[in-house]
């Protein structure tokens, strides 16, 4: 089959820049972390906000069990939210890629409730099998240092730079088993075991993909955050060579996040789009186009 990548990324970026309702999802998750500012302003400007404060607060048990409590409850919405906006995202992209049809915010977060229990079952399978595979890691180079006394250490040391592609690849494995859970209506196990099958039938393709798209979104994510942290550094530098005080300097970082967070959430939403409509196109085309036998799976019902 003749894949094409060039003609993949220029439908991914026709999706992306067509449908910014599809941005709007998936800073979703993202919009947690706003509720957090009025609290934070509250503390940073209606009341006497010192380092000393902050440390009596942690050495009361009642605020420290509160903080966890509060904690938990933003990471478990977070999280909520992160799979609706996954699956609503997908489920945009896929409608895009093959009907051309025009999306509404509303519309996708409903249809995308039909998949929320198949997406967090991929999602936590796959994540759950990251996290394990890290811990194994680690956990022989403890035992293999201890026993080599530390010079084990030094030998895992260059495996480490395999990390970071092994991590991006799992989560392009994320991304099929995702898009074969809308395209194919698959359940989690089928779903997963269709986007093995695919990634290896056809390995060469996703590794240039993953890094063509995860570089360039990244390159991207730098371009767009660089300029914006530099006057802030130099701010920052500069009044602590002034001797600024602990309150002051965190007022003035209140401010600067009033500016960063939203361009956070702008690029977020962007590169998240463009990534998933990538991949959903990848999707589509090695699984319609390729006239390869792909695995005989039924539908989930659920």
């Amino acid at each position: 089959m003749n894949f094409d990548i060039g003609e993949v990324l220029t439908h991914a970026w026709q999706i992306t820049w067509r449908n910014k309702v599809l941005w709007a999802i998936n800073v979703l998750p993202f919009l947690i972390t706003f509720l957090f500012f009025p609290v934070w302003f509250y503390f940073l400007f209606t009341t006497d906000f010192n380092a000393n404060r902050i440390l009596r607060f942690m050495e009361d048990p009642v605020f420290v069990a509160m903080g966890v409590v509060f904690y938990l409850v933003i990471i478990t919405i977070s999280l909520l939210l992160q799979v609706v906006s996954r699956a609503s995202v997908t489920l945009g992209a896929f409608r895009a890629a093959t009907d051309d049809q025009s999306l509404a915010f509303i519309s996708l977060l409903k249809d995308g409730f039909k998949y929320f229990w198949r997406v967090l079952g991929v999602f936590a399978l796959i994540n759950a099998a990251l996290i394990v595979l890290f811990l194994v890691f680690f956990a022989c180079m403890i035992l293999f240092s201890a026993v080599t006394m530390g010079l084990g250490a030094l030998c895992f040391q260059p495996l480490f730079l395999l990390l970071i592609p092994l991590s991006v690849l799992v989560m392009t494995f994320l991304e099929q088993a995702e898009s074969a859970i809308i395209a194919d209506e698959l359940g989690v196990m089928d779903a997963v075991r269709r986007a093995y099958e695919l990634i290896r039938a056809n390995l060469g393709k996703y590794v240039l993909i993953t890094i063509v798209i995860y570089l360039g979104t990244s390159l991207l994510t730098s371009l767009v955050f660089f300029p914006v942290m530099i006057p802030m550094f130099f701010f920052m530098l500069r009044n602590m060579d002034a001797n600024m005080g602990f309150s002051s300097m965190m007022h003035m970082e209140a401010i600067f996040g009033i500016v960063i967070f939203p361009i956070m959430a702008l690029v977020q939403g962007f590169t998240l789009t463009y990534l998933k409509s990538a991949m959903m196109v990848t999707y589509l085309r090695l699984t319609r186009l390729s006239g390869m036998a792909q695995p005989a799976m039924e539908a989930a019902t659920t």
